[in-house]
């Protein structure tokens, strides 16, 4: 491989994990640590904040939708992300109703940025035969970290300042958001830069792909640039993997969002601040877990490592219920942090495995449409659960619903074959 080639897929895992990042730790989870402060300061009401999730989760489930049949990744990559800044520094200046109306655009942004990436990243990498290409993942946990610590810093800070220095600035969470609105821009200048560094070189790859004599010449098989594997995998019931993807969606979605805020009503003092830079840490960490553990062991599918994780994550979803303290929350932002970013990268590869079984679809598309679907459930089952404590019930829930998921996902095959590369 020529220094060339290296730079250009150094440059491609920077752009990809840079932009997961920013769409999803900022555009789809920075609500989660602000939520707490916006709650105390008034801005918001419990109540409201389930429909401010759904709102979100349905511009999700559209963004994915729109994406069906759209080829022009990179342009979706930058529309997205241009669009999660701007609907992140106006969340600063909203009141309640304009806020349902950012909480949708940024959710169809983060869903553009996502299925894009998915489909643009993950193919030009294992067109060239890297075989790690997974790692871009690690960008959301990246992000969900770093937006939880900057919100953690500046709440603590606010917390220990004096009442008249408070009151000398506007409200913290319209700061935050402002805060996160420039990192955000910053963030996409540099996507929108890196993409023009490795786009001709991928329209090169895409014409060599499309010229069948030009083809001949290249080294990967472009026949199905989603597997290096010459067997090709088995069939699987898309049904079932669409049905079980859309129900991690439902799963997850409660401790995803609502983590922090159980929380800081459960535990004493500023403790709560903890629980979401955990959460990211533990979601980037557990990407590159995965991959090492997948490339150590052969026979470990991807089907095997969704399975497994999605246990592990109903088990940490029930967690809070039945051990509501800083080391029962902690324990749950692990089982859940380190899990929900392997079940959707797997469940994504899973997807572009099935592409030529499947060649009508936009499987990532597809996948990413059920799972908004099953997230948007989520919230709304908030509010018709009434009192202090929903979370003991709603909990319960959500980690049963992950358990049927795995059950679907059993024996998932058309025709009863076994699969152990997917």
């Amino acid at each position: 491989m020529s220094q060339s080639d290296r730079q250009q897929i150094i440059f491609c895992f920077i752009l990809a994990s840079t932009a997961l990042a920013v769409a999803m730790g900022i555009g789809r989870f920075a609500f989660t640590p602000i939520l707490p402060l916006m709650i105390q300061e008034g801005k918001v009401h419990l109540a409201q904040t389930a429909w401010l999730s759904s709102s979100n989760y349905i511009g999700y489930l559209v963004g994915a939708l729109s994406l069906l049949k759209s080829k022009r990744h990179p342009l979706f990559v930058v529309l997205g992300l241009t669009l999660v800044t701007l609907t992140t520094w106006l969340a600063s200046l909203s009141s309640f109703a304009w806020l349902l109306v950012l909480r949708f655009l940024a959710g169809v942004a983060s869903a553009w940025v996502l299925v894009s990436i998915s489909a643009f990243a993950i193919n030009w990498l294992k067109s060239r035969q890297v075989a790690s290409s997974g790692l871009i993942y690690t960008g959301v946990g990246i992000g969900i970290t770093l937006t939880g610590l900057i919100c953690s810093y500046f709440i603590f800070q606010s917390a220990t300042a004096t009442i008249a220095a408070q009151s000398s600035l506007s409200p913290l969470s319209s700061r935050l958001w402002q805060y996160l609105g420039v990192i955000a821009l910053l963030a996409t200048l540099l996507v929108t830069f890196l993409l023009a560094k490795i786009n001709s070189q991928f329209a090169t790859t895409a014409a060599a792909k499309a010229n069948p004599s030009k083809a001949a010449h290249t080294k990967p098989t472009h026949t199905n640039p989603t597997s290096s594997s010459i067997q090709p995998p088995a069939k699987l019931k898309l049904a079932n993997v669409l049905t079980a993807y859309g129900l991690f969606g439902f799963g997850y979605i409660l401790p995803a969002t609502f983590l922090p805020q159980i929380a800081k009503q459960w535990l004493s003092g500023q403790s709560y601040l903890l629980i979401w830079p955990f959460f990211g840490l533990a979601a980037a960490l557990s990407v590159v877990l995965s991959q090492r553990l997948q490339r150590r062991f052969d026979n470990v599918s991807l089907l095997g490592v969704w399975r497994v994780s999605q246990i592990i994550m109903a088990v940490g979803t029930l967690l809070p219920a039945l051990w509501q303290s800083l080391a029962g929350l902690m324990l749950s932002a692990l089982m859940v942090g380190g899990t929900f970013m392997v079940v959707t990268m797997a469940g994504l590869q899973v997807a572009a495995s099935q592409v030529t079984h499947y060649p009508k679809y936009n499987l990532s598309a597809l996948m990413t449409a059920s799972f908004a679907f099953g997230q948007l459930i989520g919230p709304l089952t908030a509010l018709v659960a009434t009192g202090k404590n929903i979370w003991l019930a709603l909990l319960p829930v959500s980690a049963i619903v992950l358990l049927i998921g795995v059950a679907l996902l059993w024996r998932p095959y058309q025709h009863q074959q076994s699969l152990n590369h997917v």
